[in-house]
């Protein structure tokens, strides 16, 4: 089952002192890993069975899911964690902000804060 988890990070701008920060991210355990990946495979696989009734385009679509299945359950496989946003104090505006992220950032990150968009690092140290 995959756990909601924490980190203490760090995130600063340019000239402003650095602030510290709390990212929210799940964590996937080595059989939510193997279930993530195998349902990857399954769609893709079921895909190209599908598309073997389309005329003309099975020639390309067929041989691309089959082969694109077990790349994807393999990339899949590897992520062992899906970060999801930072709550933190901004250290321009000084205003409490929450930095949505995608599941796969990994930090350091640069972006933007949402209220005075302001360039800042989000980083673990």
């Amino acid at each position: 089952m995959p756990t909601a988890d924490t980190q203490t990070i760090y995130v600063n701008a340019d000239d402003k002192p650095t602030r510290e920060g709390v990212l929210h991210f799940t964590r996937f355990s080595s059989g939510d890993r193997m279930t993530r990946s195998l349902k990857v495979l399954s769609g893709c696989w079921f895909a190209a069975g599908v598309t073997v009734f389309i005329p003309i385009a099975h020639f390309i679509l067929v041989p691309g899911f089959l082969i694109a299945g077990p790349v994807m359950a393999y990339f899949r496989y590897r992520v062992d964690r899906a970060n999801e946003n930072v709550a933190v104090q901004c250290p321009v505006c000084d205003e409490s902000v929450t930095i949505e992220m995608e599941a796969a950032d990994r930090l350091p990150l640069y972006t933007y804060c949402p209220k005075c968009n302001n360039s800042l690092q989000v980083a673990e140290n």
